[in-house]
């Protein structure tokens, strides 16, 4: 049994992944980069840092899925997603300029307190713009391939973002002089980026498709979330998501400290080093894409992290005798199964949102993306935290003048952080997939059952 699937207009997908684009640009900027920022440039201590930002992520667990649910019961002209892309644009942009404008230590006594409230509200306006955004997804088309080339606007969108982040944004810090000077005119720049990325997926999706909210979403939280913890293959993505992206989080917050302190290298090289990873990332979709009449989507991931882990763990052998020639192999293929592994678990993402909807008859898309992106947040703060937390447990010096002399307890905590930590989670993360059965005939199955 088959379903039809109508392409989307490539114009339609052009526009939501765009909106992709400004969200990986502030997320990855501060993952590789605020994190240094603060240790060695405002001199919060790294133990300081992991509780702040942690911190804020449990504050995103609360607000996340509350979003989703006043989008889910939003009635408006502009539909029940668009209406907030806006606000949310506006308030992450002012927010994530202002982290880079933050005090130092030594010149206010409550430079972390500042650093806490700025961070929740960037956290405030990533909500509002990325928990609607998501949610459009599932709405959008119902076919099974179809959401899948759609998802991979969103991670080609991903891609160009951490060659931005990861790639442009040191080269930006370096070419403008380093130190808090260069980082706060790179912010400057970013954020013009993510305003205009914002605003054209704003415009460009004003002919996507969006369900309308109805009385049967109106139920109350126990229901609510008893509802989701019954849908088991939602579950499953969501513990497969959390574990897979703690590993990305790990190894880029902990990637700007391997390249100055293993490889003794530059931001320069990190420009270099970036570009070709993260462009390496819109490989994974294109290659997924062209597999899918051959593999389904869980066949697909667990490729992916298989090879993923094994090139993770060795960066073990590396230090700065290495070959460039080899570090730059090493960051494309996991750039780019990084890039598979995102891709074909957000594409599973509307599939267990469809399962519900099929099964109950509710359109709760907001509550399933708000939870989903309260777990990539999550996934990024413990990642960032625990590196963190590690960092400093072993001795790891923090500055205000752009870095010191580190132990060799320090130097191995990073070893640690970008390479082990991350492949051991990368391959527990296919554990989650033990069970899931939503092929693509289920759920075509499912569909003409009820139709």
């Amino acid at each position: 049994m088959t379903v039809t699937e109508q392409p989307l207009p490539l114009k339609l997908c052009v526009g939501w992944g765009v909106g992709t684009l400004g969200v990986s640009i502030m997320f990855n900027s501060i993952t590789i980069l605020l994190q240094r920022f603060a240790t060695d440039y405002l001199g919060i201590a790294a133990v300081s840092w992991a509780g702040i930002f942690l911190l804020t992520k449990l504050y995103d667990a609360v607000t996340d899925p509350l979003m989703g649910m006043i989008s889910d019961r939003t009635r408006s002209p502009l539909g029940r997603r668009r209406v907030y892309l806006p606000l949310g644009m506006v308030i992450s942009v002012i927010a994530f300029y202002a982290l880079f404008h933050a005090p130092a230590v030594t010149e206010s006594s409550h430079a972390l307190l500042v650093m806490l409230a700025l961070l929740l509200l960037f956290s405030t306006g990533y909500t509002i713009f990325n928990v609607p955004y998501m949610s459009m997804l599932p709405e959008m088309t119902e076919g099974y391939r179809e959401r899948a080339r759609l998802v991979s606007f969103r991670i080609y969108g991903v891609g160009l973002g951490t060659v931005v982040g990861l790639a442009l944004g040191p080269a930006l810090v370096a070419y403008f002089g380093g130190g808090r000077d260069g980082h706060l005119i790179m912010a400057a720049i970013f954020s013009a980026l993510v305003f205009l990325s914002m605003t054209a997926c704003f415009f460009m999706t004003a002919d996507a498709k969006q369900s309308a909210p109805s009385v049967e979403n109106k139920i109350g939280w126990v229901e609510s979330w008893s509802l989701l913890w019954q849908n088991k293959p939602f579950m499953r993505i969501i513990g497969l998501k959390l574990t897979q992206l703690c590993s990305v989080a790990m190894n880029q917050t902990m990637l700007i400290y391997f390249v100055v302190y293993v490889l003794e290298k530059d931001y320069q090289f990190l420009w270099v080093y970036g570009l070709i990873a993260a462009s390496s990332t819109m490989l994974g979709p294109y290659i997924c894409l062209r597999l899918l009449h051959r593999f389904d989507k869980r066949s697909l991931y667990l490729i992916a992290a298989l090879i993923h882990t094994l090139f993770m763990v060795s960066w073990l052998l590396v230090d700065a005798n290495e070959p460039v020639s080899l570090i730059i192999i090493r960051g494309a293929v996991l750039g780019m199964t990084a890039g598979a592994m995102i891709m074909t678990a957000q594409a599973m993402l509307p599939d267990t949102i469809s399962y519900e909807t099929l099964t109950t008859g509710l359109n709760r898309e907001g509550v399933y993306s708000g939870l989903y992106t309260t777990t990539e947040k999550l996934a990024f703060a413990l990642g960032g935290s625990v590196s963190a937390l590690i960092l400093g447990m072993a001795g790891y010096v923090s500055s205000t003048t752009g870095g010191a002399v580190q132990p060799e307890s320090a130097v191995q905590a990073i070893y640690l952080c970008v390479g082990v930590l991350p492949a051991m989670l990368a391959l527990a993360s296919c554990l989650f997939l033990i069970g899931y059965d939503l092929t693509e005939e289920k759920l075509n199955a499912l569909r003409l059952a009820h139709s």
